[in-house]
């Protein structure tokens, strides 16, 4: 490598460090798993909480 594709390859990861990246599939999926488990988690609270506001009510 000269030194015009070394400071081509600098350059260019400059720039992709201040485009700050874009999300991947990867980050997608998690950001989807951990908004479903904090969902399944608040639908099971709201369960178990009608269950006992039933059962004390009887």
């Amino acid at each position: 490598m000269n030194k015009n594709d070394l400071l081509r390859l600098a350059a260019d990861k400059t720039q992709e460090k201040l485009k700050g990246g874009a999300m991947t599939g990867k980050a997608w999926i998690g950001l989807l798993l951990v908004a479903l488990v904090v969902l399944m988690g608040f639908l099971a609270y709201r369960l178990i909480l009608i269950e006992l506001i039933t059962q004390l009510r009887d």
